[in-house]
C-alpha cells in the first residue's frame, strides 16, 4: 500500500487542494447560472403577460369607443332641450358611447319610420314617445319585451303604477316610463280660500255658504261636459273603466252608477253646481275669481300662473259617500328599444337608462320641461318637497290611472259624455246610465254606431217624451 505519510513531496497535496477548489468553484458557477436563469425566465414570462394584459386592455377600450347608439324622438321644445342636455352630461361621464339623435315633428312619423326601418333589420336602438306607440308597435314585434336581461336594474315596482299599467301589451312589458304629464288636479284660489275640502261633503258645504247665483259666485264648478273629468269618480269608488291587460270595458259596475248618482246629487238634488257651463267659462270664472276652486289639467299651471291667481295645488277631495281619492287619467313618455338591438350597443343602452331615470335627472327634467317624474319616492327629495306645487301635484299623480290608448280611450269618453249629459237633465236614471255606458261604449267599439248617431237616438227620444214634432 502506498503510504502518503511517507511521500515527503508537498506539491502534490497542493494540486490536489487546487484542483478541488476549482471543482468547487465551477459547480457553484453553475448552480448560480441555472438559478438566475430560472429566474429571469420567471421575470420575461411574468413581463410577457403583463404586455398581453395591458394589449388586452388597450383594446377594450379602444373598442369601448366604437360604441355607438342613436335615438329618436319627437319632443317638444322644451324636452328637446333637456334632452340634449342629458345625452351631453352622459356621454361626459361615459366617453366611450357615443349617442346620435333625430327628430321628428310628430309621433305618427316616427313609428312609420321606425317601423320600417326595424322590419328591414335597421332603426335606431332607442326610441322615446308616449304610451300609444306599444300599441302601435309592439304586434309588429319590432321592438324588445322588457325583461330583466333587456333593462339591467329596472324596477317597475318604484314607477308610477298607473304609468306601469299601460306599459303592457298582452301582459308583456314594452315601454319604460320615463316623464309623467297630461293629468288633472285640484286648484284653489288661496286668497280666498282658507282651508282646503278633504272630501266631497266639506266641498259641498263650502258651497252652500258662498254661491251667489246673481253675482254669478261659485264656490266649485266641475266640467261635467267632458268625461276625463268623470271618470276619475270611477277610480275614486273603487272600479275602473278598463282592464288593461286585454283593453276589455268594465263600465257597467257599482261604481259607474255611484258616480251618475254623484252628479244627479249635486247637479238635481242639491242644485249648488249650474248646468251646460262649457270649460273655457270655468276657466275664465276662475281666472277672474268668480269661482274658487276647479279640477284641471296640470298643463294649466303656467297660464294660470300669467293670469296673476295665487294658487294652489292639492288631491282632488274624497268622492261624496266614499273614502277614497278620485283616480284622473295619466299620461307621458317612455323608450322603447329596437328588437335589432343586442351585444355592446344594448348594455351602452341600459347604461343610458340607468342615467336618466335616476334622480338627479328626473328632477333636472322637471325644473326644464312641463313634465313630472316617474318614480314614486322621488318626493322624499328635498328638491320635491320645497315646492309645495310640484310636490302637492306628484301627490295626486301616484293616485292616476293610466290613460288607455288614443281608439279605446275615445269609445269610452263618447258613453261617458253622453250618458252622463242625460244624468244632469233628469233624462235617465243613474242605475240605467251606468248599464247604457257599457252598452254604448261597446257598440261604438264595433262601428255599429257612430257618435253622432248616438246623440240622434237620444235627440229623438227627447222629442217623442215632450210629444214635439218637426
Amino acid at each position: 500500500m502506498f503510504n502518503f505519510l511517507r511521500f515527503k513531496d508537498k506539491g502534490f497535496f497542493k494540486l490536489i487542494l487546487l484542483f478541488i477548489i476549482s471543482s468547487l468553484c465551477v459547480l457553484l458557477i453553475s448552480i448560480s447560472c441555472r438559478i438566475i436563469s430560472s429566474g429571469s425566465e420567471e421575470e420575461g414570462e411574468q413581463a410577457s403577460e403583463e404586455q398581453v394584459e395591458a394589449v388586452e386592455s388597450e383594446l377594450t377600450e379602444e373598442e369601448k369607443k366604437d360604441i355607438k347608439i342613436e335615438l329618436w324622438d319627437c319632443l317638444e321644445p322644451k324636452g328637446r332641450l333637456a334632452l340634449m342636455e342629458s345625452i351631453e352630461s352622459f356621454t361626459l361621464e361615459n366617453n366611450y358611447i357615443e349617442i346620435d339623435t333625430e327628430h321628428f315633428r310628430s309621433q305618427e312619423e316616427l313609428e312609420d319610420k321606425f317601423e320600417a326601418a326595424s322590419l328591414a333589420g335597421a332603426g335606431p336602438e332607442l326610441i322615446l314617445l308616449n304610451f300609444d306607440g306599444v300599441q302601435r308597435l309592439a304586434p309588429e314585434n319590432v321592438i324588445k319585451e322588457i325583461e330583466a336581461e333587456t333593462a339591467e336594474a329596472l324596477d317597475y315596482s318604484l314607477l308610477l303604477d298607473g304609468l306601469v299599467e299601460i306599459s303592457e301589451y298582452n301582459g308583456r312589458k314594452y315601454i319604460i316610463p320615463f316623464r309623467s304629464y297630461d293629468f288633472l288636479v285640484f286648484f284653489y284660489n288661496k286668497d280666498i280660500v282658507e282651508k282646503v275640502p278633504e272630501r266631497f261633503e266639506d266641498l259641498i258645504s263650502y258651497c252652500k255658504e258662498v254661491n251667489n247665483y246673481v253675482e254669478g259666485v261659485y264656490g266649485f264648478m266641475l266640467n261635467s261636459n267632458e268625461a276625463d273629468w268623470i271618470i276619475p269618480f270611477i277610480g275614486g269608488y273603487g272600479d275602473w273603466i278598463v282592464e288593461y291587460n286585454y283593453s276589455s270595458l268594465t263600465l257597467e259596475n257599482e261604481a259607474t252608477e255611484k258616480t251618475m248618482e254623484f252628479l244627479n246629487y249635486i247637479y238635481n238634488e242639491e242644485e249648488i253646481l249650474p248646468r251646460n257651463v262649457e270649460y273655457s267659462e270655468i276657466n275664465e270664472a276662475f281666472k277672474s275669481g268668480k269661482v274658487h276652486m276647479i279640477i284641471d289639467s296640470i298643463s294649466l299651471l303656467g297660464e294660470y300662473e300669467e293670469a296673476g291667481i295665487n294658487y294652489g295645488i292639492a288631491q282632488i277631495p274624497r268622492v261624496w259617500e266614499g273614502s277614497s281619492n278620485p283616480t284622473p287619467l295619466i299620461s307621458g313618455t317612455g323608450f322603447m328599444i329596437n328588437a335589432n338591438c343586442y351585444g355592446s350597443e344594448l348594455e351602452a343602452v341600459n347604461e343610458f337608462l340607468k342615467f336618466i331615470l335616476s334622480e338627479e335627472e328626473q328632477i333636472g327634467w322637471t325644473s326644464g320641461t312641463d313634465t313630472f317624474p316617474v318614480l314614486k319616492n322621488i318626493d322624499r327629495n328635498d328638491a320635491i318637497r320645497s315646492d309645495s306645487i310640484v310636490y302637492n301635484a306628484f301627490q295626486q299623480a301616484k293616485l292616476c290611472r293610466g290613460k288607455p290608448y288614443e281608439e279605446l280611450i275615445m269609445v269610452i269618453r263618447d258613453a261617458i259624455r253622453d250618458n252622463a249629459k242625460s244624468v244632469i237633465s233628469g233624462d235617465i236614471l243613474p242605475a240605467d246610465a251606468a248599464l247604457k255606458i257599457q252598452e254604448d261604449a261597446l257598440r261604438l267599439r264595433s262601428g255599429s254606431i257612430a257618435v253622432d248617431e248616438t246623440e240622434e237616438e237620444e235627440t229623438a227620444g227627447e222629442i217623442e217624451e215632450s210629444g214635439e214634432t218637426e
